[in-house]
């Protein structure tokens, strides 16, 4: 009998593992919550890993996460829990000429959630970007690049993020959805 109940709840658990998406914690790939750690390669990793793998989420909690341009791929959704601030870096060289912080291309199946907050910072992303070329480093012609691009109209994609406010210092996305 104890052999049949052991077996009965080990199934119920496979069960209940099957139908709950992949949910993945960004800590887990090497992020840090430091607002001093470049987290661009981490996250990158994290979702080119959940993609590949079928979807799922990547899931970011507490704390101001750095980073440079991250591309959303296929059946990725990117979780912000309350607390949590992805903060875009000032560094132009992070985006590695991509047209945003948060973008996808042709992606199917994408979204950013939570009650996190998206800083794009391009007040500061502007300055050090004047700076370069004023130097010689890079063209005078260089873009700012943007905020959230998902590809919408290439993929079909709902729009998930709500509310918009533009500060002194940052461009703050926030009161995302659940």
């Amino acid at each position: 009998m104890k052999k049949i109940l052991i077996a009965l709840t080990a199934w119920l658990v496979s069960l209940g593992c099957l139908a709950q998406e992949n949910n993945y914690l960004a800590t887990v790939w090497g992020a840090k919550s430091d607002g001093i750690t470049d987290n661009t390669a981490s996250f990158q990793r994290a979702i080119d890993f959940i993609s590949a793998h079928g979807g799922g989420t990547l899931s970011i909690y507490v704390g101001r996460y750095i980073t440079g341009a991250i591309e959303l791929k296929d059946n990725v959704t990117l979780y912000l829990g309350e607390g949590a601030v992805l903060v875009g870096s000032t560094n132009y060289y992070d985006y590695n000429g991509a047209p945003a912080l948060i973008w996808s291309k042709d992606a199917k199946n994408v979204a950013i959630k939570g009650k996190g907050v998206i800083e794009c910072c391009h007040k500061a992303l502007e300055a050090n970007i004047k700076d370069q070329v004023a130097k010689g480093y890079l063209p005078a012609d260089t873009p700012l690049p943007g905020s959230v691009n998902l590809g919408i109209s290439a993929a079909g994609i709902d729009p998930t993020i709500k509310s918009l406010t533009d500060t002194a210092q940052s461009t703050r996305y926030s009161s995302l959805p659940e």
